[in-house]
């Protein structure tokens, strides 16, 4: 049997159309990832890639690329070929889905928003969805006492990195967020997807020096 009949074969058993599997890969590989609460668009691709998810890892694993499912999240991220998953990160990499490649201001920035939002995990301080909320204040002491990093001066360039980690579901926030101090970044627990204890432990550490 070929690779298409066995596609066609297991999305039909599964009372979908051949169409809804492919909407469902193209969408991952143009976006790199679905989280089911995000919108009502990846709450169905998502739901969708629940009833064909071994089919899904088996297609795309045949080029490389890496299928991670977050059942506590109710997402779905795709890793690269050639890139590590998450469980096999080294402590000194920074790496994410399809192997974007950083900023230094967007790595400071994941670093430090990783690091308060293990701290307030631990202190209980996240919402029922799991989100941490910090101001503006709060983050560039976190740039600034867990890492020695200034921020730019240039507010695009501050906003063009937020735009990155709200594309890769680790923060969201309004519009605005560099010029209101009551509009706060919403960290999202994402964030643990792409930087793990591992790698915040050693700024951890430091502090505690």
């Amino acid at each position: 049997m070929s690779l298409y009949n066995n596609v066609l074969d297991t999305v039909k058993s599964q009372g979908l159309d051949i169409s809804d599997f492919q909407a469902v890969v193209s969408y991952l590989l143009e976006n790199g990832i679905i989280c089911r609460e995000d919108n009502k668009k990846e709450e169905l691709y998502y739901d969708y890639f629940v009833r064909f998810e071994d089919v899904v890892h088996d297609y795309l694993n045949l080029i490389g690329i890496h299928v991670i499912h977050d059942e506590d999240l109710f997402s779905v991220r795709l890793y690269a070929p050639g890139s590590d998953t998450p469980e096999s990160f080294e402590e000194d990499e920074v790496k994410t889905n399809m192997s974007m490649a950083f900023t230094s201001e967007e790595s400071a920035y994941l670093i430090a928003l990783a690091i308060v939002y293990d701290q307030k995990l631990r202190e209980g301080d996240v919402t029922d969805e799991v989100n941490a909320e910090i101001d503006l204040e709060e983050f560039n002491t976190a740039l600034a006492t867990h890492i020695g990093f200034t921020p730019s001066e240039k507010q695009s360039v501050r906003e063009e990195a937020l735009k990155t980690l709200k594309k890769l579901r680790v923060v969201t926030f309004a519009k605005g967020v560099f010029s209101d101090e009551d509009r706060p970044l919403i960290i999202r627990p994402h964030i643990k997807q792409i930087i793990l204890p591992s790698m915040i432990n050693p700024y951890i550490q430091a502090q505690g020096e």
